[in-house]
């Protein structure tokens, strides 16, 4: 009797990992359902940020419904930049008058189970809501009902306080016609306050996944007070460059990580930099709250300059402040995005100055935070008089101000032969200043 207990109480509690184990076998793939996304161009880009922000405006308006209209190349423009920014992503969407299929593969860490979360959901049309038809997860098939239930499930779960419910409730109605889906969206109340939350969600699980503590707002104060004390110093000795400001910020973190981390010194520092040189809004991304009397003394940091112009500082700084807060690709696509979207506009044009700037923030933050020395080895570099050339490369003969039609003409798209040649040439620069390993000093 004794043993027959034993092996029923044993049953009950191998059994759920078993079928735990084999439910993860069945969603998990070694082959990837999407290979690649489609490559990045001005259109895929301008397509994206309109439909974003068409999305966000409606959602966001005071009239009860709205409509969006938009096309599957829109939605595959936004699934192509999502991937340029994170290789492990893969995503396409295709419309027909009758279904709407969403394909997505996630590239996994190495293990002895498959490298490849697929994911595929089918949506008709319907007057009443979003009518999903399946889920798919890897081998894995749910139906109509709980395909609708786990994904409110997981969405809310992923957004907290039943947010997920609340987005997908925002969908009123979805008609498909041609290549064209139109969805009559319902205004989502308090959507400022449900977006900073997912923000603060979202910030919390990067710094959980990757094991990091938030930053210290009174380490980062501590620095941005300093820039401040160096702002006064410097203002009557035009032109101002930035290398002006790193010297006695990199100065007093390698003092203070005598005995301490000079990763975490180096990132307050920066982010305490991008706050202030780059965009005061740094402060609300990374969950920080300077003091107002503190914001109110920036004024000394306008006509600041990189290689004798405020709008490289601008993009240094910027991107060195996102390589802190997103993964590094993200950084590199936000650069990229950007310098897109200014060929569509008609305006300054595809710069590859700015570019340059872009990718040499990217690396300076990654070198300020590289705990095998290289966080050290630029206080050491730094903490002083330091030149520009030590951080940042020559840049004054690349091409900028393209307009669209020239862009695509001379280079194509971001993943043509021409353009990725010329940018590893930029990488190259930047591998040889000093900060970066390098030699040259120009």
């Amino acid at each position: 009797m004794k043993r027959r207990r034993s092996l029923i109480i044993t049953l009950l509690l191998i059994t759920p990992l078993v079928l735990l184990l084999l439910l993860v076998c069945l969603a998990i793939e070694r082959e990837p359902l999407i290979v690649e996304t489609a490559v990045p161009t001005v259109d895929s880009a301008l397509r994206a940020r309109n439909m974003a922000k068409n999305v966000l405006d409606t959602l966001n308006d005071r009239r009860e419904t709205a409509s969006i209209m938009t096309t599957d190349d829109d939605l595959n423009a936004l699934m192509t930049l999502v991937g340029r920014g994170d290789q492990r992503f893969a995503g396409r969407v295709r419309v027909s008058p009758e279904i709407m299929y969403v394909k997505v593969s996630l590239r996994l860490p190495a293990n002895p189970l498959g490298r490849y979360l697929n994911l595929q959901g089918e949506l008709i049309p319907d007057e009443r809501g979003l009518n999903i038809k399946l889920v798919k997860v890897g081998k894995l098939g749910f139906p109509r009902p709980l395909a609708t239930a786990l994904l409110k499930s997981l969405l809310n779960l992923g957004l907290g306080n039943s947010e997920g419910t609340a987005l997908m409730e925002s969908v009123q109605s979805l008609t498909l016609n041609g290549n064209t889906v139109t969805m009559n969206l319902r205004a989502v109340p308090q959507l400022k306050e449900r977006l900073k939350r997912l923000q603060a969600s979202l910030s919390r699980l990067h710094d959980f996944s990757r094991g990091e503590k938030p930053l210290d707002s009174l380490l980062v104060g501590h620095y941005y007070g300093l820039l401040l004390e160096t702002g006064r110093n410097v203002q009557a000795l035009p032109p101002q460059s930035l290398a002006a400001y790193l010297g006695p910020l990199f100065r007093v973190a390698r003092e203070r990580s005598a005995t301490g981390d000079p990763v975490k010194e180096n990132s307050a520092a920066l982010l305490a930099l991008a706050i202030y040189l780059g965009d005061p809004r740094f402060d609300k991304l990374a969950g920080l709250n300077l003091k107002p009397e503190l914001r109110r003394l920036s004024a000394y940091s306008q006509g600041v300059n990189l290689g004798g112009r405020q709008d490289l500082r601008l993009h240094f700084v910027i991107s060195a402040g996102l390589k802190l807060l997103t993964d590094q690709g993200i950084s590199t696509v936000i650069g990229e995005f950007k310098e897109l979207l200014d060929a569509g506009r008609g305006k300054s044009g595809f710069s590859f100055v700015d570019l340059a700037a872009d990718r040499a923030g990217i690396r300076f933050a990654k070198a300020a935070a590289d705990p095998n020395g290289g966080a050290r080895r630029l206080q050491e570099l730094l903490a002083g008089n330091p030149a520009e050339s030590l951080f940042f490369p020559p840049v004054t003969d690349l091409p900028e101000n393209l307009p669209r039609e020239h862009f695509e003409q001379r280079y194509g798209g971001v993943d043509s032969a021409t353009y990725n040649r010329l940018v590893r040439d930029i990488d190259r620069r930047i591998d040889k200043c000093p900060a970066y390993g390098g030699t040259s000093r120009r």
